[in-house]
């Protein structure tokens, strides 16, 4: 996730605001109830982890 070429398009995608799509999933996923993440196969242990891997709590723009 750090390394190589994807790791440049996400910090720049990060740079000029753009919010990854992973990171959007996320943020729907935690307004959901628990009987809708129950229907949507998600548990709160793969919301954790996806936020983690994808840093969405890191702000967008330019960050030092």
């Amino acid at each position: 996730m750090t390394q190589g070429v994807g790791a440049v398009l996400r910090t720049t995608q990060r740079l000029f605001g753009v919010t990854n799509r992973h990171c959007i999933d996320v943020e729907v996923w935690q307004s959901l109830t628990p009987e809708q993440r129950i229907e949507r196969h998600v548990s709160k242990q793969d919301i954790e982890k996806i936020n983690e891997t994808y840093r969405c709590n890191a702000p967008l723009g330019l960050t030092i």
